[in-house]
């Protein structure tokens, strides 16, 4: 390092230290001016904003216990009323809701689904509004033909920042549940707390304001997932940035107008962090107090000669002593930490910080750059395990086939046409299992049975595209490997089935259904949210010839097209099970049955009267009906009662 820059190193560090002395002197003569007062009064007003609200509180759990009393009595009054006019709740017209509301006492009404959608409201900027999975959809699954009325407690509106109670009803034997929300506030107005309420929102914390000539604004501000908002100015919220900084450190300070006004943000808990039974559901307050600083910037102009005049006392002696402690105590230190810093760059995320034992600056930063290394080793660990984690929602195969190789280069849009065999899933009779279980229990049944089923499609290079409750959407290159899969996964079902068997449970059945086409694999949605899709004519086909198994009681059916891509279609027992227009297609597809998995003995009276039915169905596509059904009469004289033959039979008609 050259002279020149240790010399202006020097005379940077004698600056430095001669105007914190002088900014020292400064700051002692304006706290002795001002800080101790407006000290103490933010600490008043503080505490006073805290017993407030320790008073609104109080206020908010008896009008929340009383608004819970008042649903618990009206809410199954409304439905016994739906089901005496007998009435459902989508026939209703805005007028009836609203005549309904008068009737009863309430506010707003909604009818909310099973698939969590208002499909009926007297406020029509809700209706159609569906709730995303989340705890909340949670709760309303438990509310559901529960026959008693629920609450989830006191929130702050998303959308205008009024408090409101929310109570939910499922009656009995119905498939919707019955909202109410009642505006807080007004309520309070118009109950045994109106004064005080009105005393709280309009004069309790102006006081703070005209009492204190410094303090220009004083407000409250209640934090919940939908954003931070004023409880005495209806509709104010604070900045979102602010808000979770504020959250985190309980305190910030912020200037304005030119540095005239400081604003105090600080926050505490509620009764709701600590009191799981506390109807608010906001579980951090922030109090605001903004005051005039302009007396401090009085007492700078008071001390600034005395400053000065410290300042040229000083300014030998700091000279005297940095000049001997620069090189010891400053420069060799920071060329270490260049050149561990070098070392981290390079690399080497284990390279040993020196003077971390040093308490003064030089410790610090020696402290900062080992905390880096290590945050840097901790971020680059779990990039390594969110890669693990995200391929478990994005399977890698996905990514490949669009030609991406990592998810941080997929945009919204990209897609790719493409060849593929789609298999589609689905247990048997779900919905009577699922009825007789626990929400718990539907879970952990569901994915015992997936976590069977999903290494079978990936040893047969299949990749899963989604799940759809029970069901299961998979995508393979290869009709070859799919029709392997959907026999193996037959046979896995084999197994799980004996442990059920063994467990006293019943066995489950499951249909299959495969198809190959064209189809479009890509992203679709909005730059905050993607998903990836499959867009494509096949999809469909092969999920409706999936629902076919139930109709003709087999476990695997493929279509024409996927039979037309094996490469060597004899190799496998299939055979012609009908000829078919399924739902929504005009197109008739021929819908093959594959029977390997099926016993020795019934294997064996299928492989009979599979040429037959080959030929049979031929004739039947060049509208050869008397060849048609000569070879159908045969089928049936070599297997009686055969569904195939029926179906085929049937055709002929």
């Amino acid at each position: 390092m050259g002279i020149r820059r240790k010399v202006g190193l020097f005379l940077f560090v004698v600056m430095a230290t001669v105007s914190l002395a002088a900014m020292v002197v400064a700051s002692l003569a304006m706290y002795r001016l001002v800080s101790e007062k407006q000290a103490n009064e933010i600490e008043r007003l503080e505490a006073s904003l805290s017993e407030r609200f320790a008073v609104f509180e109080t206020m908010l759990r008896s009008q929340h216990q009383r608004i819970v009393a008042h649903m618990e009595t009206v809410l199954p009054q409304i439905a016994a009323e739906l089901d005496r006019l007998g009435q459902a709740p989508q026939d209703l017209s805005v007028a009836e809701l609203d005549a309904l509301t008068r009737k009863f006492g309430v506010q707003h009404i909604y009818f909310i689904d099973r698939a969590h959608k208002v499909f009926q409201t007297n406020l029509p900027g809700d209706m159609n509004l569906v709730f995303p999975e989340s705890p909340f959809t949670r709760f309303l699954d438990s509310v559901y033909d529960a026959g008693k009325v629920m609450n989830d407690g006191i929130d702050l509106s998303s959308l205008t920042g009024t408090l409101r109670t929310y109570s939910y009803f499922g009656p009995k034997g119905k498939d919707y549940i019955i909202e109410t929300s009642t505006d807080v506030r007004e309520s309070l107005a118009q109950g045994n707390f109106g004064w005080m309420s009105t005393f709280f929102f309009r004069d309790l914390f102006s006081d703070a304001v005209r009492s204190n000539p410094y303090v220009k604004e004083v407000d409250l501000f209640l934090v919940t997932p939908a954003g931070t908002w004023s409880l005495l100015h209806v509709g104010k919220k604070l900045d979102p940035a602010l808000s979770e900084r504020v959250t985190k450190t309980r305190r910030e300070t912020l200037s304005s107008d030119g540095g005239h006004l400081l604003t105090v943000y600080s926050g505490e808990e509620t009764k709701s962090a600590t009191d799981p039974g506390y109807p608010v559901t906001s579980k951090f307050v922030i109090r605001q107090i903004t005051y005039d600083v302009g007396l401090a910037r009085q007492a700078v102009v008071q001390v600034f000669l005395s400053s000065l005049l410290v300042l040229a006392l000083m300014l030998p002696v700091v000279f005297w002593i940095a000049s001997r402690l620069l090189q010891h105590q400053l420069l060799d230190p920071l060329f270490n930490l260049r050149k561990e810093a070098g070392a981290i760059a390079q690399g080497d995320l284990d390279q040993a910080i020196a003077n971390t034992d040093r308490t003064d600056e030089i410790g610090q930063l020696a402290n900062s750059f080992a905390t880096m290394r290590d945050a840097v080793r901790s971020t680059i660990t779990n990039l390594r395990q969110t890669n693990l984690s995200i391929e478990r929602f994005v399977p890698h195969a996905f990514l490949a086939t669009v030609g991406k190789p990592s998810i941080v280069d997929v945009q919204l849009g990209d897609n790719k046409r493409k060849n593929m065999t789609v298999l589609f899933s689905d247990i048997r009779n779900f919905t009577t299992l699922s009825e007789g279980m626990t929400p718990d229990e539907n879970f952990a049944f569901i994915n015992a049975y997936l976590e069977r089923m999903g290494p079978v499609i990936r040893d047969h290079n299949g990749f899963i595209d989604k799940y759809i409750g029970d069901a299961i959407m998979a995508l393979f290159e290869s009709a070859d490997d799919a029709l392997a899969a959907g026999l193996d996964m037959l046979a896995t079902l084999d197994a799980f089935n004996a442990e059920r068997v063994a467990a006293g449970q019943a066995p489950l059945g499951i249909g299959i259904g495969l198809n190959t086409g064209s189809l479009m694999m890509g992203t679709i949605g909005e730059k905050h949210r993607m998903d990836g899709t499959v867009i494509s004519d096949a999809v469909n086909l092969a999920s409706r010839v999936e629902g076919l198994t139930k109709t003709y009681g087999v476990g695997l059916l493929v279509t024409q097209d996927t039979v037309d891509q094996l490469s060597d279609p004899q190799a496998w027992d299939l055979r012609p099970i009908d000829v078919v227009v399924v739902k929504g297609k005009t197109r008739p597809v021929t819908v093959y049955e594959v029977f390997q998995h099926d016993p020795a003995g019934l294997r064996e009276v299928k492989k009979r009267t599979r040429g037959m039915l080959e030929a049979g169905v031929e004739a039947l596509s060049r509208n050869d009906i008397p060849a048609a059904r000569r070879l159908f009469e045969q089928c049936q004289g070599a297997a009686p009662g055969d569904v195939a033959t029926t179906n085929l039979m049937q055709k002929c008609a």
